[in-house]
């Protein structure tokens, strides 16, 4: 074993363990010094008010996050271990399943390699969201699928169930896997001799009864959010012609996979490049989960808008597709003492060292200010949600004393924010879970369905303005809402380091006429 292991340790070669420490550190150092996404923060507040199920997803993200929190304390970084285990998690299985399906170690370092250097991980999974942990459960129902065939174990598929059912638990989408799964086992002789047996139909009952929360609190609120998770998916209703839709869906994937990426993952889809030793299972399964999300989603974009990251769970199989036909391309058999191909090793290396380098330049903007100046700075990325919020703090740590205290709450007096986001960041930043609601008048979100507090008992509603969308002259001084009228109290400016420029506005209640 130890002759084993040391001979598989070799087969790693120097440029592949180069490009994965820098992936490594990327991912370290944006996971410490990223400021909080508002987004991040709204899930936060989930884990403090736990429930079987909320409206704008399944609950597993809040479920994780709660031990963390209760175990080590109040901070970014901890609040981000789900995603960080998504991602170690995700990094580890495709290794292991990819050495076990083509018999090198080396294929399953490319697999480490494929994955980690994806810009959806790069940019996505060290940020909580319940990405986090469909990602961790989709990649444990791959591998675990595959092992129960190849390995001849049907009783793993009751461990498979498990995982596709905490998949769902994660993100709605997590459907397909299932589905993928499904079709492999159909369109394969090995899987359809499986399907004669009980154990996959006990894996599937399995993922069934570990969705029930989200079936029985959907069921408790009419269904609300699968009702709103269809209408965001499918249902809405377009200007732009079906074609102009489906070239952004490809181009969207090209964003979260990069061109080449995407492109040698469907390559490889069809077996150019000859994968060694998959099997018509591995090849029925990668190949039906790769493809599955990617023409659901891309069918539902010719009418709707179509998110990039929805169908992410294709690039899990296309990682390990990828994987097997990148280590037969760069290393041929034939190919004396196992040398890689020159050209297209330096190909390799530099389209990675471009994914890393463009994924990190969008998260520290600052970097490329200090290099090339503001001219080649990227502008307003997602990112730039995170920044400004230091600010925020201090101005309400030196505003709410004044308002508590005159107010008859005292300290209990509620909070409301322009949208639900902001409004876990304005919770997270006071640690104040119950306390901060968003306003009536806000896109739909959990807070319409949590008790309200009462208008009478509401000292600070809060709002933010893009300078894209308005002048700061223009900012409203009087403001009419659901829950009563509002004066501005004080703004906060914030310029972000990607040359975004955003105000925050407190308002405080207006006296009633006559007083």
């Amino acid at each position: 074993m130890f002759l084993e292991q040391m001979r598989e340790a070799r087969a790693f070669p120097p440029w592949l363990l180069t490009l994965l420490a820098l992936t490594l550190a990327g991912n370290v150092l944006a996971w410490l010094s990223l400021g909080l996404l508002p987004d991040e923060a709204y899930y936060w507040v989930w884990s403090q008010r736990l429930e079987a199920g909320y409206f704008d997803h399944p609950p597993l993200v809040g479920w994780l996050m709660w031990p963390f929190t209760e175990l080590l304390g109040h901070s970014a970084a901890v609040l981000r271990l789900p995603a960080v285990l998504s991602w170690l998690v995700g990094a580890v299985l495709a290794y292991d399943l990819a050495r076990r399906a083509y018999g090198q170690a080396r294929a399953g370092g490319l697999a480490v390699l494929i994955w980690s250097t994806l810009p959806i991980v790069q940019a996505g999974f060290h940020i909580v969201t319940p990405d986090s942990p469909l990602i961790i459960f989709t990649w444990a129902t791959y591998y675990l699928a595959w092992r129960a065939v190849e390995e001849r174990r049907p009783a793993l598929w009751i461990v498979t169930g498990l995982c596709a059912g905490l998949a769902l638990l994660g993100k709605y989408p997590a459907v397909l896997v299932l589905g993928g799964v499904f079709l492999a086992l159909l369109i394969s002789r090995a899987g359809r001799h499986q399907l004669a047996g009980p154990w996959p139909w006990l894996g599937a009952l399995l993922a069934l009864l570990a969705f029930m929360p989200v079936v029985a609190w959907n069921w408790q609120h009419d269904w609300i959010s699968f009702v709103f998770q269809f209408g965001h998916g499918v249902q809405r209703s377009v200007a732009a012609d079906p074609w102009t839709m489906l070239l952004m869906f490809i181009g969207g994937q090209m964003a979260v996979a990069m061109p080449w990426t995407l492109l040698a993952m469907a390559w490889a889809s069809f077996g150019a490049g000859g994968p060694q030793r998959l099997s018509g299972w591995g090849r029925a399964l990668f190949a039906t989960g790769f493809w599955l999300p990617l023409l659901v989603f891309g069918a539902a974009g010719l009418t709707a808008d179509s998110g990039p990251n929805w169908p992410e769970t294709a690039y899990v199989p296309g990682t390990i597709l990828l994987a097997g036909a990148l280590n037969r391309w760069l290393y041929p058999p034939a190919r004396a003492r196992g040398r890689a191909r020159p050209l297209l090793l330096g190909t390799v290396v530099l389209a990675v060292l471009a994914s890393l380098l463009l994924i990190n330049l969008l998260r520290f903007p600052h970097w490329l200010q200090q290099v090339a100046g503001e001219d080649m700075t990227p502008k307003r990325t997602q990112l730039s949600q995170a920044y400004g919020w230091d600010r925020v703090d201090a101005e309400l740590r030196r505003v709410l004393p004044e308002l508590e205290a005159a107010h008859p709450a005292g300290a209990d007096c509620g909070i409301i924010v322009g949208n639900h986001a902001s409004a876990g960041m304005v919770a997270w930043l006071l640690n104040a879970p119950q306390r901060v609601g968003a306003t009536a008048q806000s896109r739909m979100s959990q807070y319409h369905l949590w008790p309200q507090t009462a208008p009478e008992n509401l000292c600070l509603f809060i709002d933010k303005y893009d300078a894209e969308a308005m002048r700061r002259e223009d900012i409203p001084v009087h403001i009419r809402l659901p829950e009563g009228g509002w004066r501005q109290h004080s703004l906060v400016e914030t310029r972000n380091p990607d040359l975004s420029l955003r105000w925050y506005v407190l308002y405080v209640p207006e006296a009633p006429d006559g007083e």
